[in-house]
């Protein structure tokens, strides 16, 4: 009998990285200070507007490869801490890159995640991490939950008034606020329904993870597509705060995101 060695290898694992690129249509996304009347964007039906506020929560990440390969970001929630859950701000630089650890070594081809807080990332009682209200996160209330994107700006047609709201908040003319958020439908309350989507998105190729190799995937997340999309007019949409008015803009969510390309790196060499 051979003595081959037949103790089990120890399973091999990399990182992967995903950066998330916020653009308008084929220009860069820069924002603008609240009011500002210097309109650097326009739909395609014309619309002109800037931009002063993007972003949204990313979670529930999976990465599958061709031959079975699986790896599932950790989800957890506690009053201290979330695991899982990312909020992509166009004002944080360092936010649009999410690195995930533990990646079992092999090949990759897909990339899964939703867009938005689901039903488990929701409860009653403050969360920590992102997702702690006192810290920021996008929080409603218990019965519509978080906003999952939000896009602000101001824009040439928003019949928006100048309101000044005490305690030194204000909302400036002209400008608009679209709130995406809602986490679930309910039969009795029209008002109430799940914008929650999830997007899986195709490489187009395969990359490889290992101790000493670290992909990188180029998501573009386009404000134009979410825009044109529901045929926007400022006139008339300048104000989005409830679940119900989000939902055209939710049911554009997976036209918005697309791999723009993914690059094979070694480790030590981010994007």
């Amino acid at each position: 009998m051979s003595c081959e060695n037949d103790e089990p290898q120890p399973e091999e694992f990399g990182t992967f990285q995903l950066y998330f690129d916020n653009k308008v249509g084929a220009s860069e996304l820069t924002l603008s200070e609240p009011g500002s009347t210097n309109y650097n964007y326009e739909t395609t039906n014309g619309e002109k507007f800037n931009l002063s506020r993007f972003g949204y929560y990313v979670s529930k990440i999976k990465l599958e490869g061709p031959n079975g390969e699986l790896y599932e970001d950790e989800v957890s929630v506690s009053a201290s801490e979330s695991k899982g859950y990312y909020q992509i701000l166009e004002s944080v630089a360092s936010s649009h890159n999410v690195m995930l650890e533990n990646v079992p070594a092999g090949s990759y081809s897909k990339v899964t995640f939703t867009i938005g807080v689901a039903e488990d990332g929701v409860q009653e009682g403050a969360l920590g991490g992102v997702l702690d209200p006192a810290k920021g996160a996008w929080f409603w209330n218990w019965n519509a939950g978080y906003i999952g994107m939000a896009i602000e700006g101001t824009a040439e047609n928003s019949a928006q008034q100048y309101v000044d709201w005490g305690n030194g908040t204000e909302t400036k003319e002209k400008t608009f606020a679209v709130h995406v958020g809602g986490w679930k439908d309910v039969t009795d309350n029209e008002n109430f329904v799940n914008n929650v989507r999830t997007r899986t998105l195709d490489f187009g190729t395969t990359v490889s993870v290992s101790e000493e190799l670290s992909p990188n995937a180029h998501v573009v997340t386009d404000v134009l597509k979410l825009l044109d999309g529901v045929n926007i007019d400022f006139s008339s949409t300048y104000s989005v705060h409830a679940p119900k008015a989000g939902k055209p803009f939710a049911d554009q969510l997976a036209n918005a995101f697309v791999v723009h390309h993914v690059h094979q790196s070694s480790n030590g060499h981010g994007h």
